[in-house]
């Protein structure tokens, strides 16, 4: 079997089987039941299962793959949330496999031939696209390529806590902000004059 190590799974081009360590999550993944219709894996072409993920957004999944389909939206909602919220260390990531951008992937919806290109945004992975349905495929582990990978908006949840603690909850918006590290600083009540030193001077 060919070993994908940076998504962590096998797979075998004679038998088109694939092979999942007992280590290997479930991506966020619930899946609810079969499709309406028969929805084809651009991976596998095994039938799909209607799914959510994170708990919020409705997606298409793949039972033999653990490929993801879902929408444009809901790609760019998930990225940013999970980048947003991740405290491990990023990974750096590792160069596009070239064979993959040779791959054809049909369009579970409307059947036609997907867009096959490098992600332009982080993590080094190669998505597939339909315009006309407004779909993203991703195949297992790349999602989790994305949010490791490093960027200044990754964690930036995790910061943006931080800065919030550093103040007092008494503080005003802009005026009478003190450092809650600060024992001996009083909050000042805003005034005029300091509104108009605030508005002219910073």
């Amino acid at each position: 079997m060919e070993l994908y190590a940076t998504r962590g799974y096998s797979f075998c081009r004679y038998c088109g089987s694939f092979y999942f360590p007992e280590s290997a999550n479930d991506q966020g993944v619930k899946v609810l039941a079969d499709a309406a219709g028969p929805l084809p894996c651009p991976a596998c072409s095994k039938d799909l299962a209607t799914a959510t993920l994170d708990g919020a957004h409705a997606i298409h999944f793949c039972r033999n793959c653990r490929g993801l389909l879902l929408t444009r939206g809901s790609f760019s909602d998930v990225i940013r949330m999970r980048r947003a919220w991740a405290s491990g260390p990023p990974v750096d990531p590792v160069p596009v496999r070239q064979d993959e951008l040779k791959r054809v992937a049909g369009c579970p919806t409307c059947r036609n031939r997907m867009a096959t290109y490098p992600y332009y945004g982080p993590g080094n992975v190669v998505i597939d696209t339909c315009d006309d349905c407004n779909v993203v495929w991703l195949d297992f582990g790349e999602l989790k390529q994305i949010v490791d990978a490093p960027g200044q908006d990754r964690g930036g949840r995790e910061r943006s806590a931080a800065e919030i603690d550093r103040w007092s909850p008494l503080d005003q918006p802009t005026h009478g902000r003190v450092l809650a590290t600060d024992p001996d600083a009083k909050p000042r009540s805003p005034d005029i004059l300091t509104f108009l030193d605030d508005l002219l001077f910073s």
